[in-house]
């Protein structure tokens, strides 16, 4: 059954991604293929758990030897793989029940590609003979059943709603949070943390955007800043969330470092190939591309650090971005003061996840951007 599971999801890796970019080329019913494709791997893992399958790595590591009858039924997502398999048969499920756009088609296929290609491990399912059962019930329990759900969730409603960000209802945008912090808090998932890192940052541009407009004269001075303290407040997070001395960590993280800053200048090369049409896309294309950094590459070394600093950096760089920026209303002593504020965010929640778990840091700083602000018009230069 091991060996018919990876077929089944190796087909999908090849094929999914290929159905969801050709969509509108393809007859209407195609959104449903991704979830018969995964539920072909499910029904094999069902074989696999109902017959004690001593050839399947997942049932020998996750199945309690004391389980018999339909209670097996209820393991069948435990484990890391069988997590991931749950989280992309929710996946699948979203795609077929929720009508999609394009755009949306085109950040499901990046999340189809991670969370099969990085997050299901290829000898996942493979024999492991000399392993026996476990005598205890696994400690998964409730949650192994809750990964599908979130990931119906975020199919039909997290990346829709990220999608159209701009129009979207407070409700809309509290639930599609809620499930990214729940997904981040069980599994710590780098999905659910480029999906809430996309879309904090969004809306953290839009509100700065709200209230102050983009100034005409001195961009190159925010965008310079955006780039040049981006990467210094990286840096400061990878220190702060290591014990070891910082040289040690700074050499130990150098290709992490280096390829978030690819990421970066990539992502700010963007609006010259016709993504402009947000507000500053310069330096939305390069938090964008720091985003995806950690999730396109998850095992590089101590680059799972970077992720909550990189949210954080996401949320406050936009309105670090205006201070240099000139804006008369905006006097500069009270710029000070707001870059003082802003600049210690990083280093206090840093500080505080030693104490406290990061998604309610994370809860907190993102009821601060659903306030809603309420749109004032470009601001006279």
């Amino acid at each position: 059954m091991a060996t018919g599971t990876n077929l089944v999801l190796t087909v999908a890796l090849l094929v999914v991604p290929v159905l969801l970019l050709a969509t509108n080329w393809m007859p209407k019913w195609i959104h449903r293929v991704p979830a018969l494709i995964v539920s072909f791997a499910v029904i094999f893992r069902l074989h696999a758990f109902w017959t004690i399958d001593l050839t399947d790595a997942q049932v020998v590591g996750y199945l309690s030897s004391e389980v018999t009858g339909l209670d097996r039924i209820l393991h069948i997502f435990d484990g890391p793989d069988g997590q991931m398999l749950g989280l992309l048969l929710g996946f699948a499920i979203g795609l077929a029940i929720v009508p999609s756009s394009t755009t949306q088609n085109q950040w499901s296929t990046l999340c189809w590609i991670l969370i099969l290609g990085w997050g299901i491990d290829s000898a996942g399912f493979g024999k492991i003979s000399s392993t026996p059962l476990m005598n205890t019930p696994s400690p998964m329990d409730w949650r192994s059943a809750a990964y599908p759900l979130l990931g119906i969730g975020l199919s039909a409603l997290v990346i829709p709603t990220f999608v159209n960000i701009e129009s979207a209802s407070t409700s809309h945008l509290l639930a599609a949070f809620s499930i990214t912090i729940v997904l981040i808090d069980l599994s710590s998932n780098s999905i659910a943390w480029l999906i809430l890192g996309l879309m904090a940052h969004r809306l953290s541009a839009l509100r700065i955007y709200a209230k102050h407009g983009v100034a005409h004269r001195r961009r190159w001075l925010g965008l310079l800043l955006t780039f040049s303290l981006s990467i210094l407040l990286l840096v400061l997070g990878l220190i702060l969330s290591s014990t070891e001395e910082y040289p040690q960590v700074l050499w130990a993280a150098r290709l992490t470092i280096g390829w978030i800053l690819l990421c970066g200048i990539l992502g700010a090369l963007t609006p010259i190939m016709g993504y402009d049409s947000v507000p500053r896309p310069e330096a939305w294309g390069f938090q964008t591309g720091i985003l995806l950094a950690p999730a396109l590459l998850p095992n590089m070394t101590l680059i799972e650090n970077t992720q909550f600093p990189i949210i954080i950096i996401g949320i406050v760089m936009p309105y670090l971005a205006i201070l240099p920026e000139y804006r008369p209303k905006i006097e500069w002593n009270k710029r000070l003061v707001q870059f003082i504020v802003l600049m210690s965010i990083l280093p206090i929640s840093m500080y505080m996840s030693s104490y406290t778990p990061p998604s309610l840091i994370l809860i907190l700083l993102v009821g601060f951007l659903l306030i809603r602000i309420h749109q004032s018009g470009e601001e006279e230069e």
